[in-house]
């Protein structure tokens, strides 16, 4: 049972009083604070005394029926419907009288007006975070665009300074050359010699244009499958004479089953009046 004073449960009946008219249960220091009763319609509340209104010895009839001046003005406050179990409690109660649910949780309910301010508030917030999130967006892919355009830029410029370059002219000689063995095409391996071309041997023994001509040749005769590994190129300008560069590689040159490995410079020579290089002179250790 919950006192309806202090809206508390009540625990012990010895500590209980009972309103003579409606029964309803207090603490007994509630009802001594109170005054009597804290039912919000029952004559016992001082409250409802207050405004009560004395009738004499008048009948029903009488009240009901009698002339307005004789009338009998009720007075009444709403009080507060409780949505758990109901019943009205009375004006300004925080509680439930009869079950003690907490009225200040419920929703207040807003007018058109400020429901109408709210809405356009929060739909105003959500068009500004779309139009950021747009802004955002559309940034970015600029940036990457603007990246992307940048380094193909820089990349075809990068490229194109490499395919006009003296290193990628080199490069492409040297393939040449292995192609011409690997193809036994002496006519292409020929015309890569320069006329005072000189093939040096391990032991320091020079061989001419005509005769290392003649022993690839021979070499093409014999054997079926030539195949040329070059790794490791490296690419050094002869500063003193500008017409000169010397390519320095690992060669390993396997002829059908037989296979030779060692180290391979060639030094290439280009007149001043043409671009292509020449090998000028070849050594292998």
């Amino acid at each position: 049972m919950v006192c309806p004073y202090c809206k508390n449960t009540i625990r012990k009946k010895s500590e209980t009083v009972t309103c003579p008219r409606c029964e309803a249960q207090h603490h007994k220091n509630c009802w001594e604070e109170h005054g009597g009763c804290a039912t919000p319609d029952c004559y016992a509340n001082p409250n409802v005394k207050e405004v009560a209104e004395n009738v004499g010895n008048k009948t029903i009839d009488e009240i009901l029926h009698g002339r307005k001046d004789d009338a009998i003005e009720k007075v009444y406050v709403k009080g507060t419907v409780c949505p758990e179990c109901g019943k009205e409690s009375g004006p300004g109660e925080s509680k439930c009288t009869f079950c003690g649910h907490d009225f200040s949780g419920e929703p207040k309910a807003e007018t058109s007006a400020e429901f109408e301010e709210e809405f356009r508030k929060r739909y105003r917030e959500k068009a500004g975070f779309r139009l950021r999130l747009r802004i955002a967006l559309y940034t970015s892919i600029a940036l990457v665009s603007v990246l992307i355009v940048s380094s193909l830029i820089f990349s075809y410029i990068r490229l194109n300074e490499y395919y006009n370059s003296e290193e990628y002219r080199v490069r492409q000689f040297v393939k040449e050359w292995k192609y011409a063995l690997e193809s036994k095409d002496i006519f292409k391996y020929k015309d890569l010699l320069d006329r005072d071309y000189q093939y040096i041997e391990k032991s320091g023994k020079p061989v001419g244009y005509d005769e290392r001509s003649k022993r690839i040749e021979k070499m093409f005769e014999t054997y079926k499958k030539i195949r040329v590994q070059t790794d490791d190129i490296n690419i050094t300008k002869d500063t003193s004479q500008a017409n000169y560069t010397n390519v320095t590689f690992n060669q390993t040159i396997t002829l059908d089953k037989k296979e030779e490995k060692g180290k391979k410079t060639l030094r290439l020579y280009r007149d001043s009046a043409s671009v292509r290089w020449k090998i000028f002179r070849e050594y292998f250790e």
